[in-house]
């Protein structure tokens, strides 16, 4: 007679362990609020951290400018006609070759975006670059973050290749000098400054398509004295819609 073992008997096994459909939920709707409180956050950090590299580029263009004045004894004459009328890319179109003329950079830097000599003729209004850095001194250095790069696939950039942009990949960016060397930027009839009315800008991505130009909070009027420095810069950054979204060098 065989004798059999009794065998011990096994513990019941449990479940699986897993989350319910309530636990789920809540995950879920934790995730949703965060993702609310953290986009808006990130997108306000990286518009701001955008605004202060323009501030940074227009100090270091203002500082080029500067540095003209100082050698010449007088602030350089960008566009002083057509839409381009005190912008800093003037009436030069973009996608353009570099050697068409761009009153800003050459002026500036002493030679043709692309490197070659600029022409010898010395006659035109406004004066030609070549008439007024006439020792073709070069007072700045543009890196590709100020210049939309001519091989750029970019399909919101290609109609701005080769034009000076800032940290939004703007293009359109007004450049006022004190043109007649008394302290202060003013303009209308009794400004002395040659500026009959302040440039208007578009926002950087010209979703909005409306152009704006600084109310006279931020750019008091020549009764009021205008702005006091040398050179300024202002544009408008993506999604703009009102003056007071306004990047300007002297605020």
């Amino acid at each position: 007679m065989k004798n059999f073992r009794s065998r011990p008997h096994s513990a019941p096994r449990r479940g699986a362990a897993g989350f319910t459909l309530i636990e789920v939920l809540t995950v879920i709707a934790i995730i949703g609020i965060l993702t609310a409180i953290l986009i808006p956050t990130t997108s306000s950090a990286r518009t701001a951290a955008k605004k202060a590299k323009t501030r940074g580029q227009f100090a270091q263009w203002g500082a080029a400018i500067e540095g003209f004045r100082q050698e010449y004894g007088y602030y350089p004459t960008f566009e002083t006609t057509g839409a381009g009328l005190n912008k800093v890319n003037g009436n030069t179109a973009g996608a353009a070759s570099l050697t068409a003329v761009h009153r800003f950079y050459e002026t500036l830097v002493g030679t043709r975006r692309d490197g070659t000599a600029l022409p010898t003729t010395t006659t035109g209004t406004p004066p030609p670059p070549q008439a007024q850095n006439t020792r073709r001194i070069q007072f700045i250095t543009f890196t590709e973050a100020d210049i939309v790069p001519i091989n750029t696939t970019d399909p919101t950039l290609t109609v701005k290749r080769g034009l000076i942009r800032d940290a939004f990949d703007n293009t359109d960016i007004a450049v006022l000098v004190d043109r007649n060397l008394d302290g202060s930027i003013k303009f209308g009839g009794t400004g002395g400054d040659s500026i009959a009315s302040l440039p208007l800008v578009r926002p950087a991505d010209n979703t909005a398509g409306q152009a704006l130009a600084p109310s006279t909070t931020d750019f008091p009027a020549a009764a009021q004295g205008g702005v006091r420095t040398g050179v300024l810069f202002y544009c408008l950054p993506a999604h703009a819609t009102s003056n007071a979204d306004f990047i300007f060098s002297w605020k």
